[in-house]
């Protein structure tokens, strides 16, 4: 069992390395370390992009809670409620841009900020979830996949509005 002051420490630590990892790439020069560096960090502004900045801190945080308490239920919590915050996150700018028509910085950081937060609380209650624990070997494997999807589409981005900056252009890289 993961204590509330723990708990509290990197929930906050998620959500601000969260969004500092919006800020890595950019200042850095086009090279090699900047391609590798893309795998992790969001290399524009699409929603997709900004997803990076949810699903890497739910995974790190799943990772450390299962190794510190020895429940495999914290890997597979964290792995679901960040899949959940992704899609959640990718709707509600969805939503709220085809009303507006355009970003609104505060409102996207608001999302981004109750995304993490309450993913990453659920995720602290379904840990003890029978089913979080058992079907860890499916949630390894999800992981696995999303990341590698997550590189892939890095570099060869889809077609579609999650695709798109905020300026109505497909992605480059």
């Amino acid at each position: 069992m993961i204590d509330k002051k723990t708990k509290t420490i990197a929930i906050v630590l998620m959500i601000v390395l969260g969004a500092c990892m919006h800020f890595v790439i950019e200042p850095l020069p086009a090279g090699p370390v900047t391609t590798f560096l893309g795998n992790i960090f969001p290399v524009n502004e699409t929603s997709w992009e900004h997803m990076k900045m949810i699903w890497y801190p739910f995974l790190v945080v799943g990772i450390f809670f299962s190794v510190k308490t020895g429940n495999r239920g914290y890997f597979g919590a964290f792995v679901v409620c960040a899949v959940m915050a992704m899609l959640t996150n990718l709707g509600a700018f969805a939503l709220y841009q085809s009303f507006s028509g355009h970003s609104i910085l505060p409102l996207d950081i608001m999302i981004f900020c109750s995304g993490m937060l309450l993913g990453a609380l659920l995720a602290c209650e379904l840990a003890h979830k029978k089913w979080a624990k058992k079907l860890f070997p499916l949630w390894v494997a999800l992981a696995v996949m999303i990341t590698a999807g997550i590189i892939r589409l890095t570099y060869y981005p889809g077609k579609g509005y999650v695709f798109l900056d905020n300026e109505g252009f497909e992605a480059t890289h």
